[in-house]
């Protein structure tokens, strides 16, 4: 009996200690997943695509790129993380579930367009600001400066320029000056510096088509050279965009290749002394159009810009900075945008529109507010009186107008009175006016009920303050430094003068 139990107790410790050995041999390898590549040419519905290859990846570990080729002329462009192609696939993402990788091929067109660069900021090629696009003349004269270089080679479409660039600088390319095939910061294929230093931000998300045409922001100084890589045969259309037509379609370009990168070769080669100002710009104060002017400017002391503003209830506005270059004098718009982020906590209980991201700011109700910014804090302070309301004023035309010359003291100017809008008050109007080509005039105002209209005016209105639309073709300046606006084009108009926004407009006269 005793035999047969050493027997079993032999046994079973042999069991054990090769139980034991076991569990310290090898182990079993991890959960496997899925990395499926697929071509994603052409469309953007996984359904629709050939399946490249398949490997089967550890959990937590990364999946290996490899470069597929493809009959019919195609190259290889690049692997990416959805199936739109917005978002480039990062490789060293570690995979813990079932992936799909999306790759893009392309066949070479030559891309016959021309590139420009065009934004605004304190850098030399940035200074002539968004507004330099928006006319022909001003167009046509700094377009070289803003062009990019294209390859000479016949198998790349690429172009490049290297210019300095300074913070806060935003920019976006494009074909022409009406932003066709614009190419924002979705296109960027990298944002930072090697050691993590951030360089370029901007808005919208890199898993869709909402960033691709969004500002490029520049957040480190330096001289870079930018190159924009174009497959012009798979451009396509944002044809659910805002007012989208065959016609304008180049604006809604967009592309799921193209690509902008960049080197940093150093520190700005070359400084501009600015000076910076901030202007009010919004809904009804300008109808949302760069109006500079002394209504719309903030005022500067030091660091702080301060105004004070009647605002109607549910105004929708920002302030925009203004750029002058102190060597030339050439003034641009700034890109610096004082948004409702900046408010400080008295100011988000004034006005409407807080967000984290600084959306537009909205007057909770109307009466005066009185802004405060300041440069070093970043920070806008707001107060609000609900009693100080616009001063009441009358409005007459003054200059060469009517074949008389009103340049003098005006003893009888009924014939030269504007006429108050009975559905708002706000609006002021001179009716059915014969002007004739090089009249010249602007718009005078005199406390309501004033005994003699004379040279005692409060305040002129002149140019700075025609609506851009009144620009374009009828009406402009004798020169340069000249305010006074000047007949273009003869005939018979309106002119309408806005008391609350401090906006001219001027049309033909449907009497005319």
């Amino acid at each position: 009996m005793k035999k047969v139990q050493k027997i079993v107790i032999l046994v079973l410790c042999v069991a054990l200690g090769l139980f034991a050995f076991a569990a310290c041999g090898p182990k079993e390898s991890g959960d496997k997943v899925t990395v499926t590549f697929y071509d994603a040419t052409g469309t953007n519905k996984p359904a629709e695509m050939k399946v490249l290859k398949t490997q089967k990846v550890t959990k937590g570990e990364t999946v290996a790129s490899y470069v597929p080729t493809k009959d019919g002329g195609y190259d290889f462009v690049n692997w990416f993380a959805t199936p739109s192609k917005s978002h480039v696939f990062d490789f060293t993402t570690k995979i813990d579930k079932d992936t799909s990788i999306y790759g893009g091929f392309s066949k070479f067109v030559a891309d016959t367009r021309d590139y420009y660069i065009i934004g605004t900021g304190t850098s030399k090629v940035l200074l002539d600001g968004w507004n330099v696009a928006n006319s022909d003349a001003s167009w046509d004269a700094v377009k070289a400066n803003h062009k990019f270089t294209k390859s000479s080679a016949t198998d790349k479409n690429e172009y490049t320029m290297t210019l300095d660039l300074m913070e806060n600088d935003q920019f976006v390319l494009m074909t022409n000056r009406q932003y066709y095939a614009k190419r924002g910061y979705g296109y960027l294929d990298s944002l930072k510096l090697e050691d993590g230093t951030e360089v370029f931000s901007g808005q919208g998300s890199v898993y869709d088509d909402s960033s691709k045409g969004s500002n490029i922001k520049v957040e480190k100084s330096g001289n870079y050279t930018l190159t924009l890589t174009t497959h012009p045969d798979d451009d396509y259309y944002n044809t659910e965009g805002n007012g989208y037509t065959e016609e304008n379609k180049e604006i809604y370009n967009l592309n799921p290749y193209d690509k902008i990168s960049w080197v940093r070769n150093g520190d700005p080669l070359e400084v501009i002394s600015t000076t910076t100002a901030f202007y009010i710009k919004g809904a009804k104060i300008t109808d949302w159009k760069s109006m500079y002017n002394d209504a719309t400017l903030m005022t500067k002391n030091d660091d702080e810009h301060t105004m004070s503003i009647y605002l109607r209830e549910n105004e929708e506005f920002m302030f925009v900075s203004r750029v002058t270059d102190i060597a030339t004098g050439n003034v641009s718009d700034g890109a610096t945008f004082i948004k409702s982020n900046l408010l400080d906590a008295e100011g988000q209980k004034l006005i409407d529109g807080y967000t984290e991201n600084g959306g537009n700011m909205k007057a909770k109700a109307s009466g005066t507010y009185t802004f405060v910014y300041n440069e070093k804090t970043n920070k806008l302070v707001v107060t609000f009186d609900a009693s100080k309301t616009p001063e009441k004023f009358e409005y007459y035309l003054n200059g060469n107008v009517l074949d008389k010359d009103y340049n003098g003291c005006i003893e009888d100017a009924a014939e030269l009175k504007f006429t108050q809008d009975a559905n708002d008050s706000f609006v002021y109007t001179f009716k059915n006016v014969a002007l004739k080509v090089n009249d010249e005039f602007r718009i005078l105002s005199y406390p309501e009920n004033a005994d003699k209209i004379d040279w005692n005016f409060k305040t002129q209105y002149h140019f700075a303050y025609l609506h851009p639309s009144s620009k374009e073709a009828n009406f402009g300046t004798k020169t340069d430094t000249d305010t006074n606006i000047m007949v273009k084009v003869a005939g018979t108009y309106d002119i309408v003068f806005d008391s609350y926004s401090k906006i001219i407009k001027i049309t033909p006269s449907a009497a005319a």
